[in-house]
């Protein structure tokens, strides 16, 4: 004669219902882990996706073009390794598919004399009208306006201004090295004042046309570095090897072309965030792990006699285990579903509205900007919930073992 199925899922749905304070307990961890785990991976790309979009505006392009040695001397920024010709070489670049911008640019430390104040500052020489949508000076015009190509104007980070205690239509002074590491020297209006909401920016920032700063650094028709915008940024080291080797001899020296994966400090920021993001989930899965092995090894405990008379009645071991595991199955699926709407309903929210991280940026020394917004994706949801229920099985196995291992006459006297 066949033997009868028994309907587990049914049972084990029942008996979570039993204890209705014991489950929701249990029910509450697997929904807090859950709703973590799909919250955490959202946040998380969102502040990469933000920072990555961030350095990729204002420091590094998809591509970035400089002098053969540059990076190696890159804190000094060394104006002497530059760029000449830069017109042939932006229009080599743009040649190429998938190109969507090239943008070159001159960065270099500057010594500004204010009104009362003498500062050290960063000088970037942008072509201002190529560079909306990208570093967007006019996006950052707070008051005044952007400086004119052709005129010894410069645009001035808010907060750098008011050390140097200088407004909209005061004169600065600009010492900076040149190209051939003799001093040159730059007397600007200033038109306009920025905030970028990047605390990196707003302190240290002075914009002025690419004209104007090639003339200060004594670069005409030169920069210290090319930025190459792409449509499919993940195609970025592909185009690298191809801009090494094709601007390679035109360059006096060389260039050396990096993809914005192979930047250095991008590299060990997304390793650090990845590594803490694990170490949250492992911890967020192990406090879920303990409470239902807690409260699940409770419930077998008090249920005794119940698998005692199970047993008696023909019940064999492995039902009674894959009735536990049944149980830890329900709740987990419970759990799972109660988590995935909460995680994913903040996540939503936020993503709408924004995290104000301005006082925290203010303290970091890179460009993040004042708002971030956490990038919600189905499969967090489905991969948490997956997780969740995964962890309420594996945790209800130490249970469910000792639910088997008692006998009929030993649990019928309890």
């Amino acid at each position: 004669m066949p033997r009868r199925r028994i309907p587990l899922l049914r049972l084990a749905w029942r008996n979570t219902r039993r204890h209705m304070r014991r489950t929701l307990l249990t029910v509450t961890a697997v929904t807090v882990a859950v709703a973590a785990l799909t919250y955490g991976p959202a946040h998380v790309t969102g502040i990469l996706g933000d920072f990555l979009d961030s350095y990729a505006r204002t420091e590094s392009g998809h591509v970035r073009i400089r002098r053969d040695g540059y990076t190696a001397r890159e804190r000094f920024m060394p104006v002497y390794l530059n760029l000449p010709r830069v017109d042939e070489l932006v229009a080599a670049a743009r040649a190429h598919a998938g190109v969507e911008e090239v943008l070159p640019r001159i960065k270099a430390p500057v010594l500004v004399d204010g009104a009362g104040s003498n500062r050290g500052g960063l000088l970037l020489g942008l072509d201002l009208e190529r560079e909306t949508g990208y570093l967007d000076p006019a996006a950052m015009v707070a008051e005044g306006r952007l400086p004119d190509p052709g005129s010894a104007e410069i645009l001035v980070g808010r907060l750098f201004a008011e050390k140097l205690q200088v407004s909209v239509g005061d004169t600065v002074v600009l010492l900076a090295q040149t190209a051939y590491r003799s001093l040159g020297g730059l007397s600007a209006v200033v038109t306009g004042l920025a905030a970028s909401g990047m605390a990196q920016f707003d302190n240290t920032i002075l914009i002025a046309p690419l004209d104007q700063a090639q003339e200060l650094v004594d670069l005409l028709g030169g920069s210290t570095e090319i930025l190459v915008f792409m449509d499919d940024p993940e195609a970025a080291r592909a185009l690298a090897r191809v801009l090494q080797e094709e601007l390679d001899p035109l360059v006096p020296g060389g260039v050396e072309a990096r993809s914005w994966k192979d930047e250095g400090m991008l590299a060990s920021m997304m390793q650090v965030a990845e590594a803490a993001f694990g170490v949250i989930l492992f911890i967020m899965l192990l406090m879920a792990a303990l409470i239902i092995v807690n409260t699940m090894l409770m419930s077998v405990m008090e249920r005794t006699q119940e698998f005692g008379m199970q047993a008696a009645l023909g019940m064999r071991r492995g039902d009674i285990v894959a009735l536990v595991l049944a149980e830890g199955l329900v709740i987990g699926m419970m759990g799972a579903v109660a988590g995935g709407v909460l995680g994913s309903g903040f996540a939503l929210w936020l993503e709408r509205t924004g995290i104000d991280i301005q006082s925290a940026a203010k303290a970091i020394d890179l460009p993040f900007q004042g708002v971030m917004y956490p990038d919600w994706q189905l499969r967090f949801v489905i991969a948490a919930a997956a997780l969740g229920m995964v962890t309420a099985v594996i945790a209800a196995l130490y249970p469910a073992w000792r639910a088997a291992r008692l006998t009929p006459a030993e649990a019928l006297r309890t």
